[in-house]
């Protein structure tokens, strides 16, 4: 029965994860990139060791499939596609591995893809995807050696994991501190730390991360430097960081399943602390990360709602396998209160992925154009082609001289840059540092003329920052979704640059 059982949710496992592809096959190239995503295909046009804001790895990946297929959002987002598909995969694997028990595998699946901070983040191309592989891949791993299924030199594998999951994001060095406390936590692994295998997975994820490295001391460690102390130079708990970090998660993660994430964090713990090894692996890989991160979220207003991602992943696991536990013992109240919890997570989370999927192509929710990410989606391209013809016809023609691009933000850099393919000059002079500093030289500028871009975010007028001799406003372009005004560009010819006021 159990084989004809694991059979069939088996199936059910990959159909799942066969729909959610394909949906996303279908969608992903029907609207522009968003800010981060062309920022990262920025990077990919100048290939680098690494980057300011994050490592290589989203930049490489990038550049490879673009090269194959072209520079269009679809292309851009196929690793990702290609990534999300690996993911369950590699849930389904851990289930397996630790439970033998098809159900939780499938559950896990859902729940990944239904959870908005997968499901939905899945449409675009960012550093975590790829990073996120090699912390699952990681922990199936480190389970098959701790276990005696896999032989000593996993920890020459899993060394290599951290190194190239660094390549992808910072976050994933956790991996070695939650190893550790795995260890230290069950007295049967306390052995290897008298063993020299385990050691060499420091040397050998600094040798796949040396490419950072190097590319920190040519620059006089600027990564680093923007991680650990700048963006926390203000750094201190608020009421204003609590709230805003209990609503992202809400958000993020969706009330229902973040209940029952936390909940199988802690019922998790329990069962690890009267010796059950499954549960300390996926406990060791989730608690630790999320208490960090939420202590960093409350801590500095420069965080991100979805920092805390990778500690969820093995919690999807737990919370899949605890829930069927308590059906299958037979407990008619806690199973009736199991059942409500799962129809009531997935008809959430079902419901928010619909509705903002909808909202992507027909804009239904009422928030506020300025707040509203899905239009950095939209105006990009006919806003990049009057851009082309204004520089033809108004810099071009009229001087005899190529122009540049400037804006005073990264994310209008970096969309102008894709939306133009990289055929004109962008430069992005500001008062904050971004990866464009490394490319941007300002006195290379001097002199030229420019079309400055402004929007409803980003709308100082261009002599309010910039030294030109003349500035020009020449249009003004709406973009309506939804017969609503939702952003305007405006569109400057400025002449004869003369640096930063």
């Amino acid at each position: 029965m159990t084989d004809r059982r694991n059979e069939y949710y088996t199936k059910l496992a990959i159909w799942v994860t066969f729909l959610f592809a394909a949906f996303r096959a279908l969608v992903m190239g029907r609207t522009g990139l968003g800010d981060s995503e062309s920022y990262y295909w920025c990077w990919a046009q100048r290939l680098d060791w690494s980057y300011y804001d994050h490592p290589p790895m989203v930049a490489w990946l990038i550049r490879i499939f673009t090269d194959i297929g072209g520079d269009s959002s679809f292309m851009v987002r196929f690793p990702s596609l290609l990534l999300f598909i690996l993911l369950c995969w590699l849930l389904y694997r851990l289930s397996m591995d630790l439970f033998h028990d098809a159900r939780v595998a499938f559950y896990s699946i859902l729940a990944f893809n239904l959870i908005p901070e997968f499901g939905i983040a899945s449409l675009q191309m960012v550093p975590d995807i790829p990073s996120a592989v090699c912390y699952l891949a990681y922990v199936i791993v480190l389970n098959r050696l701790l276990t005696g299924d896999g032989p000593v030199r996993y920890w020459f594998v899993l060394g290599s994991l951290i190194g190239i999951g660094l390549l992808g994001k910072y976050f994933v060095v956790l991996l070695g501190p939650c190893t550790l406390i795995l260890v230290a936590w069950i007295p049967e692994y306390r052995k290897w730390y008298l063993r020299w295998q385990p050691y060499s997975m420091f040397f050998i994820a600094l040798f796949f991360f040396l490419p950072v490295v190097i590319w920190n001391v040519q620059n006089d460690w600027p990564s680093f430097r923007f991680h650990l102390v700048d963006r926390h130079s203000s750094a201190g708990f608020s009421v204003k960081n609590l709230g805003e970090f209990a609503g992202g998660q809400l958000l993020y993660v969706s009330p229902v399943y973040l209940a029952g994430l936390l909940w199988a964090v802690w019922a998790g713990y329990k069962k690890a602390a009267r010796g059950d090894r499954r549960y300390a692996l996926l406990v060791a890989f989730s608690a630790p990360t999320l208490i960090l991160f939420y202590v960093i979220c409350v801590w500095t207003n420069e965080a991100e709602p979805h920092w805390p991602a990778f500690g969820y992943l093995t919690a999807i696991v737990m919370m899949s396998s605890l829930g069927l536990e308590i059906l299958e013992k037979g407990l008619v109240r806690h199973a009736r209160r199991a059942k409500i919890f799962y129809w009531s997570a997935t008809a959430v989370a079902g419901l928010t992925f619909a509705l903002f999927y909808v909202h992507v192509f027909h804009p239904i929710l009422p928030i506020k154009p300025k707040y509203d990410l899905v239009n950095e989606l939209y105006g990009w391209d006919t806003t990049a082609a009057q851009i082309e013809t204004l520089h033809k016809t108004r810099i071009v023609e009229e001087t005899g001289a190529q122009g540049f691009l400037l804006a005073r933000h990264w994310v209008m850099c970096s969309q102008m840059m894709f939306g133009v393919k990289d055929r004109i000059p962008v430069a992005c002079f500001n008062d904050r540092r971004d990866q464009f500093d490394f490319w941007d030289k300002e006195s290379g500028m001097m002199g030229k003329d420019a079309i400055v871009v402004t929007d409803l975010r980003f709308k100082e007028e261009p002599d309010q920052l910039y030294k030109f001799d003349s500035v020009e406003k020449v249009a003004v372009l709406p973009l309506i979704r939804g017969g609503e005004l939702k952003r305007e560009f405006t569109l400057w010819v400025c002449r004869n640059y003369q640096g930063m006021k």
